[in-house]
C-alpha cells in the first residue's frame, strides 16, 4: 500500500505532509514511518512531518499533528503549523483567508495575508529566563538564544561560525542550567537597523542546523525585546534560508511594556509535485 506525500517548505523550513483523514494509518505513527517519509529520495532530508488529521471547510477548521524527523511529537512547530494552515486552505478549497488549526492538540488562529504568506497568533510564552549572558524561552518549544556579538564580530563570521560543532560541544551544559532535555540552539546577531536580526538554529529532533524555525524566530524576539537589544514590536528574522520570517509583538504599555502575545509571519510554499510512498518497504516510488 502507498500513500500520497507533499513537500513544502515554511521560510525554508522544510516538511512532508500527508492526509490521513481516511484513517490508513493509525495514530501515532510509529519514529522508522516518520524518519524513514524525512528520508526523501531526490529532495534534502525533511525538517519534520504534517499529518492532516481533519478538515472542515464550512467552518475553516483543521487538525494535524506534528512529527519530528526522529519521531518525537507534541511540540509546537511555527513554520509547519503555518504551512499546516496553507495546505488546508487548499486542499479544503476555504472560502475564508482565517483558519483555526489545532497542532498536537493546541489551538491557534492563523490568517492568509498574500499569496503564500501566512500571519500565525501564538499565546503568550510559557516562560521566560534570562540566564547570564543568555536566554532560554518556552513558546510550545524549548529555545536558548545566544546573542551571537558574544562568539563572532561580523556577518561574515557569522556565516562561517561552526554552529553544529558549538551545539555538539556546549548544549549539554545549557540542557542541565535549564533542567530541559529537548533543548533548541540558537545564535541571533542583530543588525544596526533596531529591526533586523539574523538567525541560526540548531533543533532538537532533527539534530542539526535546519534553513529556518518558526519557534525559534519567535523565542529570539522576545528575548532580544526583554534584554533591550531590539525595541521595535515588528522584528525582521532572517534564517538560514533567507526567506524572511516577521515576529510581530504584541505589547501591553499598560503593565509596564509586557509583550501580551506574538504573531508568526512568513511564507508557506509547496515546493515540487507530490509522490508515492509505499509503507510496506518504507520507501519512496
Amino acid at each position: 500500500m502507498s500513500i500520497e506525500v507533499q513537500h513544502w517548505s515554511g521560510a525554508g523550513n522544510r516538511f512532508v505532509i500527508v492526509d490521513n483523514r481516511q484513517r490508513t494509518i493509525e495514530n501515532p505513527w510509529n519514529s522508522l514511518l516518520v524518519r524513514s517519509l524525512c528520508k526523501r529520495k531526490h529532495l534534502p532530508d525533511a525538517e519534520g512531518l504534517l499529518v492532516l488529521i481533519e478538515l472542515d471547510p464550512m467552518d475553516s477548521k483543521c487538525n494535524y499533528d506534528f512529527y519530528n524527523p526522529d519521531g518525537s511529537t507534541g511540540v509546537m512547530c511555527g513554520n509547519g503549523a503555518r504551512c499546516a494552515v496553507r495546505h488546508a486552505i487548499l486542499t479544503g478549497n476555504f472560502k475564508t483567508n482565517q483558519v483555526e488549526l489545532i497542532l498536537n492538540g493546541c489551538l491557534y488562529q492563523a490568517k492568509l495575508v498574500g499569496n503564500d504568506r501566512v500571519a500565525l497568533q501564538l499565546p503568550i510564552y510559557k516562560e521566560l529566563r534570562l540566564i547570564e549572558s543568555w536566554t532560554y524561552v518556552n513558546v510550545g518549544s524549548h529555545h536558548v538564544i545566544i546573542d551571537a556579538r558574544e562568539l563572532v564580530q561580523s556577518n561574515e563570521e557569522f556565516d562561517r561560525f561552526d554552529l553544529i560543532q558549538f551545539a555538539n560541544e556546549n548544549l549539554n551544559s545549557y540542557r542541565d542550567k535549564v533542567g530541559i532535555r529537548n533543548l533548541n540552539l540558537n545564535i541571533a546577531f542583530p543588525i544596526n537597523d533596531q529591526q533586523t536580526i539574523r538567525l541560526r538554529t540548531y533543533e532538537n529532533g532533527v539534530y542539526d542546523e535546519t534553513q529556518a524555525c518558526g519557534t525559534g524566530a519567535v523565542s529570539t524576539a522576545i528575548a532580544f525585546w526583554t534584554r533591550n537589544i531590539i525595541r521595535n514590536s515588528e522584528i525582521h528574522l532572517i534564517p538560514t534560508s533567507q526567506r524572511i520570517l516577521i515576529v510581530h509583538l504584541d505589547i501591553n504599555d499598560e503593565k509596564e511594556e509586557k509583550i501580551s502575545g506574538m504573531i508568526l509571519e512568513g511564507d508557506a510554499r509547496q515546493d515540487t509535485s507530490s509522490n508515492r510512498f509505499d509503507i510496506e518497504s518504507m520507501q519512496y516510488l
